[in-house]
């Protein structure tokens, strides 16, 4: 059944109205006719340009005729796909195929749409949120008529995976009819749904391995006085493979990479100055191809209990290591330590005293052998 039927009519005069259908099918005739082909700024930072799309809503007639003489007033089922294609990371020209049931609460046959329609989709260019918003223009087969169509929605896209997104949808679609007389009004109704988009591209890549975060703490050891009169001990010299072990494992032996990374107070963002820092440490690194093993050490000043300051340490030194990595350095070359207020370089109270000592340092655990 059709969404008009003869009644009697109100409204504008039958010039204007037909002057609108014509410059909407001029209008969708246009967006129809567009190129369609990828561009350079279209693939910038984005997966494949294809975009295939399918919606699931409900909606409600508002308009007075439809849902009072013919009796649509209650919930309908819209379902809908569309195509498109990124000409560039915010815009897509897009084909859709929209439909749509409203049964009649007065006991008459459902009415029924079936709508080709084109259009433009236009969205921000993240890709873990994506809010966007579509207008489309098209034909609309209701029973025995064909009728332009008009629609428009908003929606927010989830990402999902690489390749798939959901978010929520809400729009709003009018089916023109002629203001001839008995004929019903134009067909109005407003529509909420979800969405879900398939982009091809690669799969989501594996996850990084985990961090390894070692804690130090300081230890005080009571060391018995010697005997005033013992027998010097035999020295036996240690063999190769003990002396390679404390070469590994002892403080004073590491290397320290370049000067330290230094934060504000009770804060783990890094500073301009710190990020020229860093640039020079992975720069180092970059040529240094021996080094195999850096740890990122992170410290905190006396101010806080020890709990926070460890934990507070851990976060500096975790930003600085996730900097390195994005900017190119093997993160199996990294090691992370948080120390707390242990080890401070300043022992005053003043405040460049506890300036010194919220920083991060490197120091290198283990060189290739020649």
């Amino acid at each position: 059944m059709s969404f008009a039927h003869r009644a009697s009519t109100r409204g504008r005069p039958a010039a204007r109205r037909r002057l609108a259908i014509r410059q909407l099918l001029v209008l969708a005739l246009l967006i129809a006719g567009a190129p369609i082909g990828p561009s350079a700024g279209a693939q910038e930072g984005m997966l494949e340009p294809l975009r295939v799309r399918a919606h699931l809503a409900a909606g409600t007639m508002i308009s007075a005729d439809q849902a009072g003489k013919l009796g649509y007033g209650t919930f309908g089922v819209l379902l809908g796909g569309q195509v498109g294609w990124a000409l560039l990371p915010w815009l897509e020209p897009q084909i859709s195929l929209a439909t749509a049931g409203f049964p009649s609460d007065t006991g008459g046959a459902t009415g029924g749409l079936l709508a080709p329609m084109a259009g433009v989709l236009v969205g921000t260019t993240s890709r873990s949120l994506r809010p966007y918003a579509h207008v489309d223009v098209g034909a609309g087969f209701t029973g025995a008529l064909t009728r332009p169509v008009f629609r428009v929605g908003i929606g927010v896209d989830f990402r999902l995976s690489n390749t798939f997104t959901f978010g929520p949808v809400l729009g709003y679609s009018q089916i023109f009819h002629p203001n001839a007389v008995g004929n019903t009004t134009d067909a109005r109704f407003p529509w909420l749904g979800v969405s879900v988009l398939f982009r091809p591209g690669p799969p989501d890549p594996p996850p990084p391995p985990p961090l390894r975060i070692l804690q130090y703490e300081r230890v005080r050891v009571r060391v018995p006085a010697p005997d005033p009169s013992p027998e010097p001990p035999t020295q036996t010299p240690p063999s190769p493979e003990l002396m390679v072990l404390i070469e590994e494992v002892m403080p004073d032996k590491k290397i320290e990479l370049l000067a330290p990374v230094l934060f504000k107070f009770d804060s783990d963002e890094l500073e301009p100055v710190g990020v020229a820092m860093l640039h020079e440490v992975a720069r180092e690194l970059g040529k240094r191809t021996e080094i195999e093993l850096v740890e990122i050490e992170g410290y905190a000043d006396s101010r806080g209990g020890s709990e926070y300051n460890v934990e507070l340490s851990a976060r500096r030194a975790t930003r600085v290591l996730e900097w390195l990595a994005e900017h190119g350095v093997d993160r199996a070359r990294l090691q992370l330590a948080a120390k707390g207020a242990t080890e401070p370089v300043q022992s005053g109270e003043t405040e460049p005293d506890h300036e010194q000592n919220r920083r991060v340092v490197f120091r290198v655990l283990r060189m290739r052998q020649p």
